[in-house]
């Protein structure tokens, strides 16, 4: 019996062709025409549909602020100057591209950037270059208003679109190339995250045809034979959305990568486990954790010295201006605090802060006096939460006192969860390379905080150590930007503990 399940592969087929060969065999339906009209038809009408709204926000607001003339109020080099830089800023971070997820933050996130700087710079364009030589009738509120008001609707609409492209692909497969133990942890948090619809599970193993993935899980798929992926657009009829390579790449059949690579560059959608990992999951790959993992390509950390100052100005003066404007929300949970339980107002407690040097946080007291005795993982429904713990906890109001912390320098807005320092210490035994997450300073939000509700237990904190690596390996504007945008959402909708 051959021990090597890639030699059975690779005898029965033949090495042959190019990787840019497209044959029949390989590339066969391509995709159901569908999805192809779609995807042909999807830029064209996007493209239109802003062009359309960008002018009627414009001439709209003419109309309202003037008593002239609609079509002789209207400059068209004002509107021009206008509509170039808004499509092309649209263009340039994927939102006429079908393949982009746009109900993601990051996506959110890129448009809000992107439209910032297309209005400083339609703004210049206008009023230094269009603007010289010659009277505009557009007044500076109605260009402010169009390059406000196109972005929130923009982003609203392709939300909307974004739900609606799921719903309709809801009957998609993901196919996870491999059995063993990255795909079932794979197939654990695509259903955790309802995130696949069906799912072909495939192996080179022939021990592990037939059998569940999950042995005892009477839900999770049975493995099939490696030769049932084709690489054409379906299997069973069923089209695939993403291949997945949950075997390490070195073990693949010599003739099944070639394949594989000719497929992608097809466009087909395929990934190994830790790129889909980081990609459509937002967190870092457990297995590339080393004692080497900063000399990855994409850790930007050290590279981001400039990005770090900027965000130090912006933490200052956003703790300065959240000081006065969340006044009577921090006079209001205080007053809240000291009538519904007894004990102080502030809850304070040593934290693990940036490189590992301690600092005192402050807090509201959300939990009776004492607490801290008990278990060290606050729970759904805690028994120990005052009355009114759980909601200035839901709410994030109990964390208002931070703006201090983040005042002074031991917190930044965005970054981990500074953890209690007697936690840190098991945490760094139980879980290596956990001091990765002090990199960076830790913050009132973060990446996990948003993605994750307060750990329960080991495993919870793991998932978050993912979640908190990724941002550390991920350091940047746009991150931040998708971070405030959530935790806004999470604030307004009550989203989380």
């Amino acid at each position: 019996m051959n021990s090597d399940p890639r030699e059975d592969y690779d005898k029965t087929t033949p090495l042959s062709g190019s990787i840019f060969a497209v044959t029949h065999s390989e590339v066969g339906e391509k995709t159901h025409w569908k999805r192809r009209l779609a995807i042909r038809i999807y830029p064209l009408a996007l493209l239109i549909s802003d062009v359309f709204l960008i002018v009627a926000i414009f001439s709209i607001g003419i109309y309202i602020h003037s008593d002239a003339d609609l079509l002789g109020a209207v400059s068209r080099r004002v509107l021009l100057a206008i509509l170039l830089p808004s499509i092309i800023g649209v263009y340039l971070v994927g939102g006429y591209n079908y393949a982009t997820d746009k109900r993601t933050y990051r996506f959110i996130s890129e448009h809000i950037i992107m439209s910032v700087g297309v209005a400083v710079l339609t703004f210049c364009l206008i009023y230094s270059v269009v603007a010289y030589g010659v009277d505009l009738k557009s007044p500076r509120l109605v260009v402010g208003g169009a390059l406000l008001l196109f972005p929130v609707v923009s982003i609203f609409y392709r939300v909307v679109l974004g739900r609606l492209q799921s719903y309709f692909e809801r009957k998609n497969t993901v196919c996870i190339i491999g059995a063993g133990q990255r795909a079932r942890d794979l197939y654990r948090r695509l259903v955790a995250r309802d995130i696949a619809h069906d799912f072909v599970v495939v192996s080179f193993d022939a021990s592990r045809i037939g059998q569940r993935l999950i042995e005892g899980d009477e839900e999770s798929p049975f493995v099939e034979n490696s030769k049932a992926v084709t690489f054409q657009s379906s299997i069973r009829g069923k089209y695939v959305e993403n291949y997945i390579v949950a075997t390490p790449m070195e073990k693949l059949p010599h003739e099944f990568s070639r394949r594989m690579v000719s497929a992608l560059f097809q466009r087909h959608k395929i990934y190994t486990y830790e790129a889909y990992l980081a990609h459509a999951l937002r967190i870092e790959p457990p297995s590339q954790l080393t004692i080497n993992w900063p000399m990855l390509d994409g850790f930007r950390l050290n590279r981001s010295v400039s990005y770090d100052r900027i965000k130090r100005l912006c933490d200052i003066g956003a703790a300065l201006l959240g000081i006065v404007f969340a006044s009577p929300f921090l006079i209001g949970t205080a007053l809240a605090v000291k009538l519904t339980s007894k004990g102080p107002i502030i809850f304070r407690q040593e934290r693990t802060g940036h490189r590992e040097k301690s600092f005192m946080i402050l807090k509201f007291r959300s939990m009776r006096v004492g607490s801290e005795k008990g278990p060290k993982y606050t729970q759904v429904n805690d028994a120990r939460l005052t009355p009114i713990g759980k909601f200035i906890r839901k709410t994030r109001l109990d964390e208002l006192p931070q703006l201090w912390n983040v005042l002074v320098g031991d917190l930044s807005l965005i970054g981990p969860r500074a953890e209690w320092v007697d936690l840190v210490k098991g945490y760094e035994e139980r879980f290596p390379f956990y001091h990765f997450r002090h990199a960076v300073k830790p913050g009132i939000t973060g990446w996990a905080q948003v993605n994750y509700s307060y750990g329960a237990n080991d495993e919870d904190t793991l998932e978050k150590l993912n979640f908190d690596l990724y941002y550390v390996r991920r350091y940047s504007l746009t991150l931040d930007v998708a971070i405030v945008v959530k935790t806004f959402y999470m604030v307004l909708f009550g989203k989380g503990m």
